[in-house]
C-alpha cells in the first residue's frame, strides 16, 4: 500500500526476485526453495515469511517511517545468507545441473553395459568357455579401461548371450518376412551330454535380397523320436521364432535331413508330413549324408579293406591309450625333424575327412613309425610277448602290400575328403554339387588322382 505502482517496477528490476500477493511481498527464490527438503544445510534456514509472502511495512503512523521499514527489509533479505543459498540452488536448477550429472551418469552405465556386451559376444563367437567372461573384464580393468561393477559373473555372460541371440534370431526372421524370402530347413538329430535326444534346426533363406545363406535357428528338446513328435516340435519352433501359418504355406520350399526312415519314409515320415500340409516343400537327402552311406557300404561291400582298418585300429589303439608309445614316437620325430601327428581312426562313425587325415598322419610319419615299432621290438626291458607284438606290428608296417594299400588309400580318402569338404559348404548349390560328384566318379573311373 506504500508503493505506488512505479515505485513497484522500479523496486522489481532492482531486486528481481520480488512478488506481490495480498498487499505483502515475498521471495520468489526461497518460496520455490523452502519446500524442498533437502536443501537444508547446516546454520543456513529459509526465512518463512518471505517464503510464504507475509512481509509488510509494519503499523507505523508515518509512511516515511514504513518504507523505510520496508526498505530496511528488502535490503537486509537480499544479503542474508540464506538468500544467497537459495539463489545458488535456483541457478544450479535452472542450469539442469542435477539432470545433466545424471544423463552423464547414466550414458557411463550405458557405455559399460556395451564393452560388456561385446565381450560376453566375443566368448560366443569364438566358443570360448563362459569362465573367460570374468578373465576377460579383469584384464580390460588392468588396462584402464571402465567396465562398471556388475555383470562379471559367468552366469550373467550366459543370459547376455541368450539375450543377443534372442534378438539378433528376431532381426533375421523379421527381414526374411518383410523380404517374403523363400525358406528352407535343415535338421538333424543329436544326443546332449545329459543324454536327451535333441533336434538340431538350420534354416536358408535370403537377407535383404542377398544371397541365401544357412543360419542356425533353434536347438530343440525331444520328448521322443516319432515322426509325429518332431513335426509337432519343428512347427512349433518355426512359429515361436516369428515364421507365422501364412508365411509358411507361401514361403517354405525345401526340407533337408539324413536318410533316416522316421525323417524320410514315404509313408509316415516327417518329409510327407510336412509336404500334406505345406505343398510347395520337396525334400531332399542330405548329400553329405549320402556320401558317407556309400562309402561305408563301399567299405563293407569289398572285403579286402578289413585287414587294412584292422591294422590302423591297431596302431589308434597302441598310441591313443599309451602316453608312454606317444611320447617315445614323439622323440623319434623330432630326432628325424618331422613333425609330429597323432595316429587317428579311419573309416569310423566321422565324416570321411577325418579319415584322411589320419592315413596322411601315417603317411607323413612314416619312417618314425617304423623306427619306433622296430626299436620297440629289439627293446630288451620288455618281455618276449610284448616284442614279438611290436615285431608283427613293423613287419606288417614295412611290408610293401601296406606300403601300397595306405598309396591308394591317401588318393581315395583325398578325393572323397576334397568332395566331403566342398559339399559341406554353405554356399554350394545343386548344380554345383552334382558337378563335383560326376568329377569325382570320373577320377576314380579313370585313376586320375591329384598328385
Amino acid at each position: 500500500m506504500v508503493w505506488t505502482f512505479d515505485q513497484w517496477i522500479e523496486k522489481k528490476s532492482r531486486y528481481p526476485w520480488l512478488f506481490c500477493s495480498k498487499q505483502k511481498i515475498g521471495c520468489e527464490y526461497c518460496k520455490e526453495i523452502g519446500t524442498l527438503k533437502t536443501v537444508k544445510k547446516r546454520g543456513v534456514e529459509i526465512s518463512k515469511e518471505w517464503s510464504m509472502c507475509t512481509v509488510d511495512e509494519g503499523n507505523h503512523l508515518k509512511k516515511q517511517t514504513r518504507l523505510a521499514n520496508l526498505r530496511n527489509k528488502v535490503k537486509k533479505h537480499s544479503d542474508s545468507f540464506a538468500h544467497q543459498h537459495a539463489y545458488e540452488i535456483k541457478k544450479e536448477k535452472e542450469s539442469e545441473k542435477i539432470v545433466k550429472n545424471f544423463e552423464a551418469k547414466l550414458h557411463k552405465n550405458h557405455v559399460n553395459t556395451e564393452y560388456i556386451f561385446r565381450t560376453a559376444y566375443y566368448i560366443a563367437k569364438y566358443n570360448r568357455p563362459f569362465d573367460d567372461h570374468f578373465k576377460l573384464i579383469e584384464l580390460q580393468k588392468a588396462n584402464g579401461i571402465s567396465l562398471g561393477s556388475i555383470l562379471h559373473s559367468r552366469y550373467s555372460a550366459t543370459t547376455i548371450i541368450d539375450h543377443i541371440a534372442t534378438k539378433m534370431r528376431e532381426q533375421l526372421v523379421k527381414n526374411i518376412i518383410d523380404c517374403s524370402a523363400k525358406l528352407s530347413v535343415l535338421i538333424d538329430e543329436s544326443t546332449t551330454l545329459s543324454s536327451k535326444t535333441s533336434m538340431v534346426v538350420y534354416i536358408k533363406s535370403a537377407i535383404s535380397n542377398d544371397d541365401p545363406i544357412f543360419m542356425f535357428l533353434d536347438l530343440v528338446e525331444l520328448d521322443n523320436q516319432l515322426a509325429v513328435n518332431i513335426v509337432d516340435k519343428l512347427l512349433a519352433c518355426l512359429h515361436k521364432c516369428g515364421f507365422d501359418e501364412t508365411f509358411l504355406q507361401k514361403n517354405w520350399v525345401s526340407f533337408v535331413s539324413d536318410g533316416a526312415s522316421v525323417l524320410l519314409g514315404k509313408k509316415n515320415g516327417v518329409a510327407k508330413r510336412l509336404k500334406d500340409k505345406y505343398p510347395l516343400i520337396f525334400s531332399w537327402h542330405c548329400m553329405n549324408h549320402r556320401l558317407e552311406l556309400a562309402v561305408n557300404d563301399s567299405v563293407k561291400d569289398v572285403t579286402a579293406t578289413n585287414h587294412f582298418k584292422a591294422f590302423l585300429d591297431s596302431l589308434y589303439a597302441l598310441y591313443n591309450r599309451s602316453p608312454k608309445n606317444q611320447n617315445e614316437l614323439k622323440t623319434i620325430c623330432t630326432e628325424l625333424d618331422m613333425i609330429f601327428l597323432k595316429v587317428g581312426r579311419v573309416l569310423d562313425v566321422r565324416w570321411v575327412a577325418s579319415s584322411y587325415r589320419a592315413v596322411q598322419a601315417i603317411w607323413k610319419i612314416f619312417p618314425a613309425l617304423y623306427n619306433h615299432l622296430y626299436n620297440a621290438s629289439n627293446d630288451t626291458t620288455k618281455d618276449k610277448k610284448t616284442q614279438s607284438k611290436y615285431t608283427g606290428l613293423y613287419k606288417k608296417l614295412g611290408s610293401p602290400q601296406f606300403v601300397l594299400d595306405l598309396a591308394l588309400m591317401c588318393d581315395i580318402l583325398k578325393e572323397l575328403s576334397y568332395l566331403s569338404n566342398q559339399l559341406q559348404s554353405h554356399t554350394v548349390t545343386l548344380l554345383q554339387a552334382d558337378q563335383l560328384i560326376k568329377s569325382n566318379n570320373y577320377a576314380f573311373q579313370n585313376n586320375q588322382f591329384d598328385q
